[in-house]
């Protein structure tokens, strides 16, 4: 009688724990669909359609004021110096007399070729009157046809000395002439190395003095291996484009100050070897320099200016991601809505932005907010926004070489603190 009771208590509790794992089951199938629902709710983020916008670029680089002619003046003759005929720092002309030099010795040997030239003359007209009468005597073989060929043999060599006579002569003249020693170009000349009764030899090394050519100036500017193909393939493509102009016009700024030089340079030639010490191009334009305001040794910037507009992909800083060894990419939207990654292969700066140089072509949808949380592969409901490249203007100048050389380091520093916030969640998110 007492079994009944407890088997009654038995079943009761068996349907009590049948009951609560049902529902536990229920509770975690609802758990497991709302969060299947969760994962394949679509990423809201905000896009740039891509395309070609034209940009005025530009290329800040250093370098260093150099003359445009330089002349070392050295002496042609050796001797004593009994004058110097110009202002030490001034401008002399083309062809006006610096130095002169003892002429005394070269005056003596002008005078004795000319002598050695009246004698070579006289000995040259004696012969040919000898060779005039023997050829009368000919057909009464009153001389012979040997004396006569000896006559037309001496008149031979006497012309031939008449012909060393007279570059003995030239050669004196010459020597007479290198006594004055003249300015081969107009420049500012240098203050002279010797004075008045110095010793003088022929081509010494130390000059007397240098002339410097000053108006117009060289500007030779220093282009990194790394970035001069990037500015070569500019300056071709505008060269194809038969409406560009053939020069490209070059600003210039003085020094730290960043004073702007009042005159338009342009490029003039780019050399086709890296130097060894510095490791960059060198490219070299022209100024001029009516005031004499450049000097040559002097620093400088320049910034080579493209003349019109070029066209290029241009997107924000913070829409790039920098992953491991420096490698960038930035995230698209393909046309199933997913989210993928691709990498890219950026320039100079321009503003807040990156102008790209490989990777993305026009009609690609770059994502530009909303990164933090999206995946290869994951659902995105994309929003287009046309204010990301509102900064971009003609008129705004392209960053200094510092910026645009900081594109192909592995650092990445957006202007903006919004855009390097995002752009370092988007680091440490891909990495």
């Amino acid at each position: 009688m007492n079994i009944m009771p407890l088997f009654i208590i038995f079943f009761a509790l068996t349907l009590s724990l049948s009951a609560c794992d049902g529902q536990g089951e229920d509770k975690k199938n609802e758990g497991a669909a709302k969060q299947g629902a969760k994962s394949q709710q679509a990423v809201d983020v905000g896009f740039i359609e891509i395309k070609l916008i034209p940009v005025n670029r530009s290329d800040e680089l250093p370098g260093r004021v150099v003359s445009y002619q330089v002349a070392e003046i050295r002496p042609q003759v050796s001797g004593i110096i009994q004058s110097r005929l110009f202002k030490e720092g001034s401008f002399v002309e083309e062809g006006q007399q610096l130095y002169q030099i003892d002429p005394a010795r070269y005056e003596a040997d002008y005078k004795m070729a000319m002598a050695n030239l009246q004698d070579a003359k006289a000995r040259e007209k004696n012969a040919e009157l000898l060779v005039n009468r023997y050829k009368l005597l000919i057909p009464s073989n009153a001389v012979s046809h040997r004396e006569y060929d000896d006559a037309l043999a001496s008149h031979e060599q006497a012309k031939a000395a008449v012909s060393l006579a007279e570059a003995e002569v030239k050669n004196a003249k010459i020597n007479l002439d290198y006594t004055r020693v003249y300015a081969p170009i107009s420049g500012y000349i240098s203050p002279s190395s010797i004075t008045k009764g110095a010793l003088v030899t022929s081509q010494q090394e130390m000059p007397l003095a240098t002339v410097r050519q000053l108006n117009p100036v060289y500007v030779d500017l220093s282009q990194s291996v790394e970035e001069v193909r990037d500015l070569q393939e500019r300056l071709s493509a505008l060269r194809l484009n038969k409406a560009s102009k053939a020069e490209y016009e070059v600003s210039l700024y003085i020094g730290n100050s960043k004073q702007l030089y009042p005159h338009k340079g342009t490029l003039d030639a780019t050399d086709f070897s890296v130097g060894m010490q510095t490791g960059a191009i060198r490219l070299r334009s022209v100024f001029e320099n009516p005031n004499t305001i450049l000097l040559p040794g002097m620093f400088v910037w320049a910034s080579v200016e493209e003349l019109g507009r070029t066209k290029a992909i241009v997107i924000p800083q913070k829409s790039v991601i920098i992953g491991a060894e420096g490698k960038k990419s930035v995230w698209l939207i393909d046309a199933d809505n997913k989210a993928s990654k691709h990498p890219v292969e950026i320039g100079t700066a321009y503003g807040n932005n990156w102008i790209v140089l490989n990777g993305l072509e026009t009609g690609d949808r770059l994502i530009v907010e909303g990164t933090m949380m999206l995946r290869p592969g994951a659902t995105v409901k994309p929003q287009q926004m046309e204010a990301e490249l509102s900064d971009i203007s003609p008129d705004i100048a392209p960053d200094s070489s510092e910026n645009a050389s900081s594109s192909a380091t592995n650092e990445h520093t957006p202007s903006d603190k919004a855009a390097q916030k995002e752009g370092q969640q988007n680091m440490s998110e891909d990495r």
